[in-house]
């Protein structure tokens, strides 16, 4: 039985997506494939040097579109 944080409001349960630290590395080559696809390199140079924040940001932002890494993420 779904807890009563998990249903939405319509009555439906709603999927949880695991944005843990973890669950990103474990899934490390779907950010790199998606970013990649966003023109994002993780290993090109100028990137690595780039303050980690602005980058950590775009990686939590692919949880917040339909991707293949929320997908994979998302628990039923």
């Amino acid at each position: 039985m779904p807890s009563a944080a998990s249903v939405a409001a319509g009555g439906s349960p709603q999927a949880e997506i695991d944005g843990s630290v973890l669950a990103l590395v474990q899934h490390w080559r779907l950010v790199v494939a998606e970013l990649a696809e966003r023109g994002i390199d993780l290993y090109d140079p100028a990137v690595l040097a780039r303050p980690w924040p602005g980058i950590r940001a775009v990686i939590f932002s692919l949880l917040d579109s339909p991707t293949r890494l929320r997908a994979a993420l998302t628990r039923r």
